[in-house]
Formats: C-alpha cells, sequence, structure tokens
C-alpha cells in the first residue's frame, strides 16, 4: 500500500496509502501524498473485475480503481475472459502450442544446416519468425486484418477448435490498443529471455568471519523463473539450512555468521535455464592471531637471541616488529636480522642495550593483533657472586619512565633504568 522513498524516510515512514496507490513526497512541499500507482511489478494471475475488464493480476485491479476513482473489486467468475467465444484458457494454450509447432516445421525446412538446441535461443527464434510472418505491413505491430491474413493463407480457421488467432488480441493485448507487438507476443508465448552482463558472470565477495552476507544473482529477464543456487553441484534452495536461506523474490542468497566453512564457489541460474549461470566466488576474511616464543629471555652479553612469531589469518597476515615501542626496521644491521618472512628476530652478539620488550604486529585486511617477547641482557657472574641467583632468577618491570630490576627472594629494588639511559652493564 505505500512505499518509503530515499532520503525521505520520516515522510512517508507511517503513512498507509492503500491498495493500487503509494507514498511520493512532494519536492515542492516536502509533504507526503498518495497517488495512484505507476505500474504493478509483472506477475501474470489474471482476474475479472466488478468492471467487467480483464486485469492481469490483482494489483491492476485496484491500480485501475484508484485511477477510475471508482470501486472495483475483484469477481470470482471468468465472464471477462469469455467474452463472444467459446476459447478457454486451456484451449488457448492449446493453440499457442500448435502455432510454435507449425513454426517449428518451418524453421525445420528453411534451416536444416543450422538447427538449435538451445531452448531458450530456439523458442526466441521462432516466435520472432512467427511475429515476421504475421507483421505482413512491417510497421511493428499485429492487427486483426493480418491475422485474418494468416488465418486464410494457413488455413487455421477450422483447425483451432472453439479458439483462435483472435484470441491472442483477447488475452495477451496488455495495453490494449487492438495491436500486438514484439513484446507482447514474447510474453504470450513466454518466451523466457535471460541476460547477464559479461563484467558479472564471476563476482567475488569479501567478508569478515562472523559477519553475514548476501549473493545476489545478477541474472535478469523477462519473465524469469525462480532463481536456483548450488555449491559442490548440490541444490541450496531444497535444503533445511539454519545458515543460509534464499528467502525473499529477489533471488539472493542469504548467509548468516560466516565461518571459513562457506568459502568457495556458488552458482546461480534461472530454472530450468542452467546454460545461463552466474559465480560467486566468498573469500572470507579472519583477522590475525599471533603467539611469540619465548614470552620472555636473558641472554649472556656476546651470545645471539633469537625471537619467533606466529601469525595466522586470512589473508596472510604482514607481520612487523617493535622494540619499546619504536619500528627496528632502521635500525637493522648484520647483527640485528630479520629472518623467515620477518617472522623472526636475530641478534648475534648481543649487548646490555639490546635489553627491550620486542613486540611483533601483525596485519591484514581484517584486523590486528600483537604480542611481547621480552630480552634481557645481563652479566649472571656478578649477581651471582652477591646473591647465589643467575640473571634468569630476576624480574624485570617494564614502566612507562623505564625499567626496574627487582631481586624476588628478598624483593628488593635493585635498579631503575630510566628511558634516557644508554645501557652499558649494571653497577
Amino acid at each position: 500500500g505505500y512505499i518509503v522513498q530515499d532520503g525521505h524516510f520520516g515522510s512517508c515512514e507511517n503513512k498507509y496509502c492503500g491498495l493500487g496507490r503509494h507514498c511520493v513526497v512532494n519536492g515542492e512541499t516536502d509533504q507526503a501524498e498518495c497517488l495512484c500507482m505507476e505500474h504493478c511489478k509483472p506477475h501474470y494471475k489474471p482476474v475479472c473485475g466488478s468492471d467487467g475488464e480483464f486485469y492481469e493480476n490483482h494489483c491492476e485491479v485496484h491500480r485501475a480503481a484508484c485511477l477510475k476513482k471508482q470501486k472495483v473489486t475483484i469477481v470470482h467468475n471468468e465472464d471477462c475472459f469469455f467474452k463472444g467465444d467459446k476459447c478457454k484458457p486451456t484451449e488457448y494454450t492449446k493453440v499457442k502450442n500448435i502455432l510454435l509447432d507449425i513454426q517449428n516445421q518451418k524453421y525445420i525446412v528453411q534451416s536444416k544446416d543450422k538447427i538449435i538446441d538451445e531452448k531458450i535461443a530456439l523458442k526466441k527464434l521462432l516466435v520472432d519468425q512467427m511475429f515476421n510472418y504475421f507483421d505482413s505491413d512491417n510497421n511493428g505491430l499485429v492487427d486483426t486484418n493480418e491475422l485474418s491474413q494468416v488465418i486464410k493463407w494457413d488455413e487455421l480457421g477450422k483447425d483451432l477448435s472453439d479458439c483462435s488467432l483472435f484470441d491472442l488480441l483477447k488475452y495477451d493485448d496488455y495495453n490494449s490498443d487492438k495491436h500486438l507487438d514484439v513484446e507482447e507476443f514474447y510474453r504470450a508465448f513466454q518466451v523466457v529471455r535471460l541476460s547477464l552482463p559479461e563484467d558479472q558472470k564471476i563476482s567475488t565477495t569479501t567478508v569478515t568471519v562472523g559477519q553475514s552476507a548476501v549473493l545476489s544473482c545478477a541474472i535478469q529477464g523477462t519473465l524469469r523463473p525462480p532463481i536456483i543456487w548450488k555449491r559442490n553441484n548440490v541444490i541450496l534452495n531444497s535444503l533445511d539450512l539454519e545458515d543460509i536461506s534464499d528467502f525473499g523474490d529477489d533471488g539472493s542468497l542469504y548467509i548468516t555468521k560466516v565461518t571459513t566453512t562457506h568459502m568457495g564457489n556458488y552458482t546461480c541460474y534461472a530454472d530450468g535455464y542452467d546454460k545461463v549461470y552466474q559465480t560467486h566466488v566468498l573469500q572470507v576474511n579472519v583477522p590475525p592471531v599471533i603467539r611469540v616464543f619465548p614470552e620472555s629471555q636473558a641472554r649472556e652479553p656476546g651470545v645471539t637471541a633469537s625471537l619467533r612469531c606466529h601469525a595466522e589469518g586470512i589473508p596472510s597476515p604482514q607481520l612487523g616488529w617493535l622494540k619499546n615501542g619504536i619500528d627496528i626496521t632502521p635500525k637493522l644491521s648484520k647483527q640485528l636480522t630479520l629472518q623467515a618472512n620477518g617472522s623472526e628476530v636475530h641478534i648475534s652478539n648481543v649487548r646490555y642495550e639490546d635489553t627491550g620488550a620486542y613486540t611483533c604486529i601483525a596485519k591484514n585486511e581484517a584486523g590486528v593483533d600483537e604480542d611481547i617477547s621480552s630480552l634481557f641482557v645481563e652479566d649472571s657472574a656478578r649477581k651471582t657472586r652477591k646473591y647465589c641467583l643467575g640473571i634468569g632468577n630476576m624480574f624485570y618491570v617494564f614502566y612507562e619512565d623505564g625499567i626496574k630490576v627487582i631481586q624476588p627472594v628478598e624483593c628488593e629494588f635493585q635498579r631503575h633504568i630510566k628511558p634516557s639511559e644508554k645501557l652499558l652493564g649494571f653497577q
């Protein structure tokens, strides 16, 4: 009954306009108004109106009532279908099949060297040829005189039961102009015309794990049948899946809470016409998760220290290293190197100033993760003589104002190393 116009959500949000009308916003007054619908969605479910007219569907009845400014109700009989003759819809369908068969025989005789197997293309070709044959004056319209000529030429007057070619105008003259154009011919003979832009034959969708995804089938066309979705050659529409559904009239596939198991290819096509199909590639991004090894280590001056970072994620994360919050890349040298695609830091001949918190950072399109590996460089012999403790038995606490060294046995504060101090050794 009403629609909400883009950019004016509040104006039409709560305005109900009734059947056959919709809500629009007046550009001058910015007020919501109810107007007769300009057109109805294509949907063929014919009904008779109380005004004696034939309507393609219920929406057209309500729209006509609005335009005529009179009450038009749906009459549950078939009087408007059969004015003036006894041709019933079932017989009329048979007539159209006979006409297609006749045209098919003509095509086979005329085109022995070019047989079309594809159902869509063949039916459209036959209807095009039939329309051109009927349209003797080539004006793009078929009228009663031209239909009379065809009846006479092909002697169809006695072969079509209670129906005649004139019933084409009765049933399929949708704009009631007493003529049939090629579009009305297509609809009369149920010519399904499907299209898929070349640049949309393969569509890639990327989402982050945990989010929802909507795959929209780009196949369009007149009288398009329902859209079928497949994955791994299994039709998804008929499966009762909690996380995948095809509800709605637009033929889209909805996936809730995407996981890596949803990654892969999905195919959509119109039911019965699988030669025209679209492939959707669903890519799922996973935020990085990293772990450093070791989390903490103590080294004597002059030895080699290694810090490793293992990162997982989709796509593969890019790695970087910080020392005490500062990028180590500008300081790389023969003594300080990155190895294994940046996942390992190697420090040869470690010095006191190499002590610090080394942060591994992993980034990809889905997010960022980081972890810290601590390195302590100290001559343990000095401490062992005083406390009988090795370097690994000291607590090193990193603060914003430097590093504090604590002897854990007696819980004594040993040293405060300020950020500005150059580490040459502990006194």
